[in-house]
């Protein structure tokens, strides 16, 4: 194997030339290094945008637009359930509403957020960017936290006993209080929900029609005419916590991309 000695160098010129030569030489191997690593994260990017999409669209976002769609079957059995006692009604009667009362307990999930805020995904978005996308999971702890006081509040609505004719002044000022609380409890459901879906939106995420449909029509089955199609009243990015967007043109990517 023939090896070529370096030339020896003879003036500046030819000096300056070998030193542009290897700085060339590192600047285009710098250059293909950060390509590559924006190319990765541009990957782990849109990986994260893709994960917080499907949680939202097929996860919180369904159990939000369930819990909408029931609210009104919901205040109408605690009507029925209030009445009831009110009347002084048979305590098996009373009993037998209540156990007809049964809420929803979903998970409210953020996994794929949470893995966002733990990962170094949020360094390579711009910050008005993580709040756009924090706008909808702002929502599901509350949610989580709500259906809890709910299950509480449903097992404190039970009488202390099935058996005897009639409620005694103690139990029913008891259960009375349970209601108003449940009733409490499904209106900041109903608003939460409301809340999470609006944000999903504003997102560029909203529920398939076949998703709409395929709740409306299993919830109609169980409960009949008091189900109602959810509607998102628009409120303000200030409402809804989101940073003002105006101006960006749509530049920054959205959850629904």
């Amino acid at each position: 194997m023939e090896f070529h000695k370096p030339k020896p160098i003879h003036n500046w010129r030819e000096l300056l030339t070998e030193i542009g030569v290897i700085v060339i030489g590192v600047a285009i191997a710098l250059t293909a290094e950060q390509g590559v690593e924006w190319l990765h994260w541009k990957g782990r990017v849109r990986d994260a945008v893709e994960a917080m999409r499907l949680e939202l669209r097929d996860d919180d976002g369904p159990q939000a637009y369930t819990r909408m769609a029931m609210r009104t079957c919901f205040d109408r059995q605690l009507d029925a359930i209030q009445s009831a006692i009110e009347s002084g009604r048979p305590r098996t009667e009373i009993v037998g509403l209540i156990n007809l009362y049964v809420t929803p307990t979903p998970t409210w999930d953020s996994n794929a957020w949470n893995a966002v805020i733990s990962s170094d995904v949020g360094s390579h978005v711009p910050p008005i960017q993580m709040m756009s996308w924090s706008g909808p999971y702002v929502f599901v702890p509350s949610l989580a936290s709500r259906n809890e006081q709910e299950r509480d509040d449903r097992i404190a609505l039970r009488p202390t006993r099935s058996s005897g004719e009639k409620l005694s002044a103690g139990e029913a000022d008891v259960m009375l209080s349970a209601i108003a609380r449940l009733r409490s409890d499904n209106g900041g459901m109903n608003g939460r929900s409301s809340a999470l879906l609006i944000a999903m939106k504003r997102n560029g995420i909203t529920l398939r029609d076949d998703q709409q449909n395929g709740i409306l029509q299993i919830l109609r089955k169980r409960f009949g005419e008091c189900v109602v199609v959810p509607s998102l009243v628009p409120v303000s990015d200030a409402q809804l916590g989101f940073p003002r967007m105006g101006g960006l043109g749509g530049a920054l990517p959205s959850l629904g991309q």
